[in-house]
């Protein structure tokens, strides 16, 4: 039986203003390096230290599909396959915004409660588990993410 995908989003650190913090920070590296305030050795590390996170962030993703069978969440590079949520660990399914600072910044969060996965923006939905904790997965598609589960989680039943 083929499996039916009722959502699909993928989200990636492509904002502007990202990119431009790297860059100005490579920037004040280079000027450092050219005032002779910072030796080629040292300049070289936080360099190459720049570029393993910009290669990081140009690599991760977010996945998150609702399919027949539960939630899909993939953080890429970080889990090689999708995590499943079945329907039925899911107590509550809602709309929420994501706060970084609460979380501590975009990508994979764990907190006393839960886990968040976000790359983006500040919208999201929160899942409560039927295990006390819960999942909170940003989307630049709130709505829709938490209409799938409930369409594809009633036709489970």
């Amino acid at each position: 039986m083929e499996t039916h995908v009722h959502f699909r989003e993928t989200q990636w650190f492509d904002q502007p203003w990202l990119w431009g913090l790297l860059a100005l920070r490579a920037l004040a590296d280079l000027v450092a390096l050219a005032r002779r305030k910072r030796g080629l050795g040292e300049t070289a590390r936080r360099l190459a230290a720049l570029g393993a996170v910009a290669l990081f962030l140009r690599v991760a993703r977010l996945d998150t599909e609702v399919r027949d069978d539960g939630l899909y969440v993939k953080f890429v590079p970080v889990h090689r396959s999708a995590k499943r949520v079945p329907f039925s660990d899911l107590a509550d399914v809602q709309e929420t915004g994501y706060s970084p600072l609460r979380y501590g910044g975009w990508g994979l969060r764990w907190t006393p409660g839960g886990t968040a996965y976000a790359v983006r923006g500040t919208g999201g939905v929160r899942f409560e588990r039927t295990g006390g904790t819960s999942l909170v997965v940003g989307s630049e598609r709130p709505d829709e993410l938490v209409a799938a589960v409930q369409e594809a989680s009633e036709r489970e039943v």
